[in-house]
């Protein structure tokens, strides 16, 4: 829910019912995985959970960036300790159901030789997830 409605008072009464139940609906397996990786400690923005802007601009870099250094080291700090992948964002075209499912990896990690062997099982972990909740494809 956005925070802006909080602030304004604009929160709709059956927003909290409609979230409770929705939490409590059994979780749809995904006909197509998609999985990703971030490229450099900035690109975390570039994910659609981060910044709609930024997302919308994947390649660019502005200044204000450098400002949220100390959220992008908690962040590496927090992937680096969690080291599972998570789901970006769900999708439902008609009938088939895609998730985009990020790996915490950077490439700077994988440029290190003792680090691919843990990336390359992390890898070969959510293939084997996402192929035992039905996804027939695996990008």
């Amino acid at each position: 829910m956005p925070i802006y409605d909080y602030i304004y008072g604009t929160v709709d009464k059956n927003s909290n019912t409609l979230y409770e139940n929705s939490v409590k609906r059994k979780e749809e397996s995904p006909n197509v995985v998609h999985l990703t990786h971030l490229t450099t400690p900035e690109s975390i923005y570039h994910l659609r959970l981060g910044f709609a802007y930024l997302a919308s601009k994947p390649y660019s870099s502005v200044w204000y960036l450098w400002l949220l250094w100390p959220v992008t080291l908690w962040f590496m700090v927090l992937t680096k300790i969690y080291r599972r992948t998570f789901v970006v964002e769900r999708n439902r075209f008609d009938q088939i159901r895609l998730q985009t499912w990020a790996i915490p990896t950077y490439r700077v990690q994988y440029c290190l030789k003792r680090q691919k062997e843990s990336i390359n099982n992390m890898i070969e972990e959510a293939v084997l997830e996402a192929e035992e909740k039905g996804a027939s494809a695996i990008w």
